[in-house]
């Protein structure tokens, strides 16, 4: 009994194993679904259809299926435009068994598919159109359904781009058996003008007069980005000036400017970009971004909103110590780098150049500044400056650069511009003091602190930048408004040869890390209300 039941059931297990194999065999390894053709001019539905070839350079491939009120052609054509489609030199011919047809023995098209014509160039009625630029380079997706009532017999031949299908040859949609779609995986982006490896990559739309969506990529090595143009827009006019000009903005306040042209990208060395199709997609290389802590953003210059918030690296950056200790007056700067600075435009109107970023830190009496100019690049844009004090113009003082020799001799007449590269140590003298002190060891001697300005040229001696930093004592500009350094609340600077805009900080009472705060409330004022948004990765 008891090995009458174990065969029992080792024949179950048996059975049991062979129908699950049987199951594994004869599952399909992709679920499929009935066809249905849709005239929107996305080839989607067409997966998986015959396609053929064309001898017509205006046609990549083409393919036709029918139900039974329409014959529906997908045509993938080589070049076009939202101005022009070359699909309009070409016709499709029809042949019938009986060698008649008349006027139906042609299907041709008008300026941009507005109409649909026979053979004696009558209007074809009923017909339905779309198109839509292609994902791949330099293509566009044409789908047509022609009424069945149009063939004047059941039986025949279509030509188009040399290529012959009998009417008995085309499948019915009904008979199409459609693989269902998949998500997309993300495998990396080639700047190819192809735009299929963006399809896993999530887009945002863009609610302005030029862009219809666009989306990034950080991975490290290069952010990627992806911007579509509205139907009447255009990338390369766009943003608040109108000249196309973008930023891609950090987390610190620090701007990376360029401009999109068709071909290149304005701006920035060893960018890449593509076009097609309205279609934009673009690689920074990581080694342009300015500094950030987290995330960066990209937007039109001279806007707080950007078009796309916090985007993240892919790749954990793991080498780079972002931690800010404090300020060293040596003229080495990079204690500045991952300090929260502010957008200084040139002459208040920006949008030309990289302008100026700058910063203000204080350390117990001492102020600290900093200034990166891209764009003046003669120097002279430090001179004059101005410090204010609690946000009154009663105190205020402009300070210009003056040279101090080893015997501390004062040189109120140095030479501020057109330097050669290199770093040089200025002092900063109160411009409105009347003192004719000549040494820095009189009395009288309105020297307030000193500067470190760096000017980097190419090696033909074209300019890059200038940077400097400088230090103040501010116990003794206290002073000279007969202030407390404790009544300092608020500390600003001008530099009114770049811009209008006063740089900010919080004075001695409020300390350092509160001082540090006001610094960056420039930037954290346009990233307030960004911060709700989803990280885009």
């Amino acid at each position: 009994m008891i090995r009458e039941r174990m065969r029992i059931d080792r024949f179950r297990t048996w059975i049991g194993m062979a129908v699950l194999l049987l199951a594994f065999a004869v599952s399909p390894a992709v679920r499929v679904q009935a066809a249905q053709i849709t005239i929107d001019g996305d080839p989607q539905e067409w997966t998986g259809v015959d396609m053929q070839n064309s001898s017509d350079s205006a046609v990549a491939k083409w393919a036709v299926m029918q139900d039974d009120d329409y014959v529906y052609f997908y045509v993938q054509q080589n070049g076009g435009n939202e101005y022009y489609l070359p699909i309009s030199n070409t016709n499709i011919d029809i042949k019938y068994a009986s060698g008649q047809g008349g006027s139906n023995t042609q299907i041709r098209f008008t300026y941009m598919m507005q109409e649909f014509k026979n053979a004696w160039y009558g209007d074809i009625t009923g017909v339905k159109k779309a198109y839509a630029p292609s994902k791949e380079a330099n293509k566009y997706e044409i789908e047509f359904a022609i009424p069945k009532s149009f063939f004047s017999e059941d039986d025949y031949t279509i030509t188009y781009g040399g290529i012959s299908v009998k009417s008995s040859d085309i499948k019915h949609v009904k008979d199409h058996e459609q693989p269902t779609p998949t998500a997309a995986v993300y495998q990396g982006i080639t700047i190819d003008g192809t735009f299929t490896d963006w399809d896993s990559i999530s887009k945002k739309k863009i609610d302005d007069r030029w862009i219809d969506e666009t989306a990034a990529v950080f991975d490290g090595d290069y952010l990627y980005l992806y911007v579509k143009e509205k139907e009447n827009g255009s990338a390369t006019g766009a943003g608040e000036r109108g000249n196309g000009k973008y930023t891609i903005y950090t987390d610190l306040g620090r701007h990376t400017t360029f401009q999109i042209r068709k071909d290149y990208i304005e701006g920035i060395d060893g960018a890449k970009v593509s076009y097609s199709n309205k279609r934009y997609e673009i690689a920074i290389p990581a080694s342009a971004l300015r500094q950030y802590k987290d995330t960066i953003s990209f937007g039109y210059y001279m806007r707080d909103d950007m078009l796309l918030d916090d985007i993240a690296n892919l790749k954990e950056d793991t080498e780079t110590d972002k931690t800010f200790n404090k300020i060293v007056y040596d003229g080495k700067y990079s204690d500045w780098d991952y300090y929260p600075h502010q957008l200084i435009q040139y002459s208040t109107s920006g949008g030309t150049g990289n302008d100026a970023e700058a910063a203000l830190y204080v350390e117990g009496t001492t102020l600290y500044g900093h200034v990166l100019s891209m764009l003046h690049m003669n120097e002279k844009e430090f001179q004059p400056f101005a410090l204010r004090l609690n946000e009154n113009d009663e105190t205020t003082m402009g300070l210009r650069l003056v040279t101090v020799d080893k015997n501390g001799n004062i040189n109120k007449d140095c030479k501020i511009n057109n330097l050669d590269a290199g770093t040089y140590e200025y002092y900063l003298w109160d411009l409105n003091s009347g003192s004719s002190a000549t040494n820095i060891n009189d009395d009288d001697a309105p020297i307030y602190g000193r500067m470190y300005l760096t000017v980097r040229q190419t090696a033909d001696g074209k300019s890059i930048s200038d940077e400097m930093e400088f230090e103040v004592d501010l116990e003794k500009l206290a002073k000279h408004f007969d202030l407390d350094p404790t009544d300092l609340k608020m500390i600003q600077a001008k530099y009114i040869n770049i811009g209008n805009e006063w740089v900010s900080i919080a004075g001695t009472s409020t300390g350092t890390w509160m001082g540090i705060s006001l610094c960056g409330l420039s930037v954290l004022a346009v990233l307030w209300f960004r911060r709700k948004r989803a990280k885009v990765v």
